[in-house]
């Protein structure tokens, strides 16, 4: 007979007011046999909760790397962009400074062999003499007064205490590029 059977016929007779040991031995066994499962089935949820607490703990752990290389990722597009951006700027500029450059060339190429014939002719240093004395004197014309001087002194004094805040200022902002170039310097490598 099988053991269902036997708890099944065991049942029947308790109910019955019939009494005997193997009746009491076979409920018993069944009982121990559901504790066992029982058991079983609670190290099972106790071994399901640590694989869900550590898998949880897993996924969070990816979502933070995820996150963090979603940030390099945006930085690197961002430096990729600004890059292309000063890359074509620049290629523009020099096409531009190229054709100014030859143009530029020619003129200085004739200005220099000019400015050499004076020099070996001597008509060079006298028109540096002539315009050093034409200076000297329209500097002597408009040379200002002590009085115009104290006029203009707490204004530089304002002009300068300005400076020193824009400076101040962009002493900070230059560290901030600083910090942040290094920082995508230290993310790309």
């Amino acid at each position: 007979m099988s053991d269902k059977m036997k708890i099944d016929a065991a049942l029947a007779n308790l109910e019955t007011g019939k009494f005997s040991f193997r009746m009491i031995d076979a409920i018993k066994e069944h009982i121990s046999s559901l504790e066992s499962e029982l058991e079983a089935a609670h190290g099972m949820h106790d071994n399901a909760i640590g694989d869900l607490k550590l898998q949880k703990i897993a996924n969070w752990r990816l979502e933070g790397e995820l996150t963090k290389l979603n940030a390099q990722i945006y930085a690197l597009l961002r430096a990729n962009l600004l890059t292309e951006n000063a890359h074509a700027g620049g290629t523009f500029v020099a096409m531009k400074m190229g054709a100014y450059f030859e143009v530029s060339k020619q003129f200085a190429a004739a200005a220099v062999e000019r400015v050499m014939a004076d020099v070996k002719s001597g008509k060079l240093q006298s028109q540096c003499v002539d315009a050093a004395a034409k200076l000297y004197a329209s500097l002597k014309e408009i040379m200002p007064t002590q009085s115009t001087l104290n006029e203009v002194k707490p204004y530089a004094r304002k002009l300068g205490e300005y400076l020193a805040v824009v400076q101040k200022h962009l002493g900070v902002q230059l560290e901030k590029v600083t910090a942040y170039l290094a920082t995508l310097n230290k993310t790309a490598a």
